[in-house]
């Protein structure tokens, strides 16, 4: 790494974990899976994580569908990764030997969606309690698969084109497999489309088979299944979390089932509590909601083999400690992906959900997430230096509202937000002010459209709060633009050199339904929309708005916007009055002299090759050099034009190889820019430094932190700290202090 040092932040929030295991024979150890960052581990019986991912290097490989601990070796475990994209899932299998401080790749053959809608649900990968060398693993779409020699060798057992859901050996019996599954998400073909998948040939079933998977036998048929639960020493004896029809029992190995009485609420997890069979827990899958009676932690039990069932509490915000600031009840039982009992402690329980792993030492009653520290799963869209205030930085994120750091990025706290939504949306740009260091706008989306909002600090204060304003339901900001057009985002912001109190904003979207540039010139009080820069045909920014954000840059397919990266398609020149320029990343780079009157397309020297996926993601102008612009481009890697735009020239790489230059940030001979892998163009993460502007470049990237999806990259106005933050692994830090 050429001395540089690396610190991650910390961040008191995350992403969906979708997994928990705990090592039996090390019971402080455990290991959680996430949708977007890979696998963490626990040395503390879950108080602290670390992200696991030395040895990843493709960009759905920090996808995790599933894991598995071997029980005959708890330094041997594999995880399964994949994603969707061209049109057709894939995935591969890595194994580790040294208890998850390094992968490797033993498997391409099954199929994952490690961000799809099964990703909650059980494991699809087992090590055959019986035989050390023998492991199963489930695909999408895949069918089952088997390896024979601890991993290294598959074999294909059947049931292609089933989404299977879990897998597992009979813990008594050798040789029996079960494999539950998972039917239509939804009737409309229109929802299975927009998913890349199809519609599956059979409805969801439970199958066994007593011959290693030789043949098969459906048990059941009709019940979407989340996860299997057996009662040890009682064989035939085991229980089915029914995504619609609740807990199943059956007695006879699963011929025949019995509902019991929970069947209120989808039930997506259970476990049997190893300290007595007759105590079942199992977790419902609901989110939160404001306007029914659920469950703000909707966890049961049953005393009795689950012929009854009680909520174990209706809980309240004092039965929930160490979780962020922000975070208040419901969100804190936000979809339960998995329920655990503790394996010595039988009144200690894990939970698992959207935001990451809780503990209850007093069997469920009250939680401590312990700010879920180092379990950083957030998808960040971008980071904004401040201009003047040296330790102040601030971002942007998918689910979140903004946060800010004022200790150098080490640590963040959310920046509260008007009281417009009931959910919490998406923060997509923002941008602080050189003229009044307390001044900030950034945008918002959520259900109801986009909103450009106004804060004002209080010197007082280092964190930044807002002042209150009218009227009294948005009392923590001012909400100073709101469009509630279908589709339309604020994509960047960015505030004028020259005119204190001038801003622009970035909306993209339908362009009739109020997507384009604007300007302000009373800090936000009244906004003016600018002329069109973009040309017809175009009628819609993206302009190939399915392929930018739900192909190639989205971290999941049909989830549009999360996370493609913003703020980075507007740049105010900041040694020429009334220039700017704006970006379209199929269609050109385009630049205003007059403060937005007229347009003219600058990019038809720069690579926009569409066929190959060569698309523009970033422009930045250079802080201290005059004239001069960069443009990052996916594939075709950084540009550079010293004229103001007339002319370009590629600056990285000058040889031929693909280069995703997802963030750039430029001052003088100091340049900065990032990679992320991506399956269009797949090339390993980087964080590429030039001290020289351009001539000779350092890679300061750790390769142990494995294939991180960077999406930003920024300076602080000192040029002594470079912050970076990433699409589910978290923000870094990055001194550039080599003494």
């Amino acid at each position: 790494m050429s001395g540089y040092q690396w610190q991650q932040s910390t961040l008191n929030g995350g992403g969906f974990i979708a997994g928990l295991l705990q090592d039996p024979i090390n019971p402080d150890i455990l290991y959680a899976r996430a949708d977007v960052a890979g696998v963490f581990k626990s040395v503390d019986g879950g108080q602290s994580w670390t992200a696991k991912n030395n040895g990843m290097m493709e960009c759905h490989q920090h996808d995790v569908r599933s894991f598995a601990l071997s029980p005959h070796d708890h330094h041997l475990l594999f995880r399964g990764s994949g994603s969707v994209r061209g049109g057709s899932c894939f995935g591969t299998i890595h194994k580790s030997i040294d208890a998850g401080e390094s992968w490797f790749p033993v498997c391409r053959e099954v199929n994952f969606y490690g961000n799809g809608e099964t990703r909650q649900y059980g494991e699809v990968l087992q090590v055959d309690p019986h035989r050390a060398n023998v492991v199963l693993a489930g695909g999408y779409s895949a069918g089952l698969w088997i390896s024979r020699d601890t991993g290294n060798q598959w074999s294909y057992l059947g049931l292609k084109d089933e989404r299977i859901a879990c897998v597992y050996f009979h813990p008594t019996h050798e040789q029996v497999i079960y494999v539950g599954t998972i039917g239509k998400f939804d009737s409309d073909p229109m929802f299975v489309a927009q998913q890349y998948d199809f519609v599956r040939p059979n409805p969801p079933r439970l199958y066994s088979s007593n011959d290693d998977g030789a043949t098969w036998e459906v048990l059941h048929e009709g019940t979407d299944i989340g996860e299997l639960a057996f009662v040890p020493g009682v064989p035939d004896t085991l229980y089915v979390a029914g995504l619609h029809d609740g807990v199943l029992k059956s007695k006879d190995g699963g011929r025949t089932w019995t509902a019991t009485a929970l069947s209120k609420y989808p039930i997506g997890t259970l476990t049997v509590d190893p300290h007595d069979p007759t105590h079942l827990l199992a977790a419902a899958e609901t989110f939160p909601n404001f306007d029914q009676e659920v469950p703000p932690i909707g966890i049961y039990e049953s005393l009795d083999s689950g012929d009854s069932w009680r909520l174990i509490r209706w809980h309240t915000d004092a039965d929930i400690r160490n979780y962020p600031s922000y975070m208040t009840l419901p969100y804190a039982g936000w979809a339960i992906s998995k329920i655990r009992v503790d394996v010595r402690h039988r009144h200690r329980l894990y939970l698992s959900n959207w935001y990451g792993v809780s503990i209850s030492e007093d069997g469920g009653y009250t939680w401590d997430a312990h700010q879920f520290s180092g379990m950083e799963n957030i998808c960040i869209e971008n980071m904004v230096a401040h201009p003047t205030q040296v330790d102040t930085v601030f971002m942007v994120m998918a689910d979140h509202a903004p946060k800010v750091s004022t200790d150098g990025g080490r640590t963040f706290t959310a920046l509260p937000r008007p009281r417009v939504e009931k959910i919490q949306p998406d923060s997509t740009a923002l941008v602080a002010s050189r003229f009044d260091p307390n001044f900030i706008l950034y945008g918002i989306k959520g259900s109801g459209g986009c909103s450009i909002v106004r804060a004002l600090g209080n010197d007082s204060n280092p964190q930044i709060v807002f002042q209150n304003f009218t009227p009294p339901d948005t009392d923590e900001g001012r909400l100073v633009f709101q469009s509630r057009a279908a589709g339309v985002s604020v994509q960047a912001l960015a505030e004028d050199r020259f005119h204190p109190g001038k801003f622009y904003a970035y909306l993209d979207g339908i362009l009739a339904a109020g997507a384009g540039v604007y300007h302000t010139l009373d800090w936000g009080d009244h906004w003016e929309r600018l002329a069109n820069p973009f040309p017809p045909p175009i009628q819609r920014v993206p302009h190939q708005r399915e392929w930018i954000e739900n192909e190639l840059l989205s971290v999941v397919i049909a989830q549009t916007k999360n996370v493609c990266g913003t703020n980075q398609l507007l740049c105010v020149d900041p040694h020429r009055q009334e220039t700017l320029y704006v970006g379209e990343w199929t269609e050109g780079l385009f630049r205003t002299s007059d403060g937005g009157q007229t347009w003219q397309d600058i990019g038809q020297a720069l690579p926009f090759k569409r066929d190959r996926a060569s698309v523009l993601n970033v422009i930045r102008a250079d802080e201290q050099q005059a004239g001069v612009i960069y443009a990052g481009f996916i594939r075709e890697g950084l540009w550079r034009s010293l004229d103001y735009g007339e002319s370009w020239e590629k600056l990285y790489p000058t040889e031929d190889r693909i280069f995703n230059a997802t963030s750039i940030t430029a001052n003088g001979h100091l340049i900065a820019a990032v990679c992320e892998p991506l399956y269009w163009s797949n090339c390993p993460s980087a964080v590429l430094i030039s001290r020289n502007a351009g001539a000779t470049w350092t890679d300061a990237y750790d390769p142990q932190l494995g294939a991180i999806r960077w999406k930003t990259v920024t300076l602080d106005p000192q040029q002594q700290r470079l912050y970076a933050g990433s699409c589910g692994n978290s923000a870094f830090t990055l001194s550039l202090d080599l003494s």
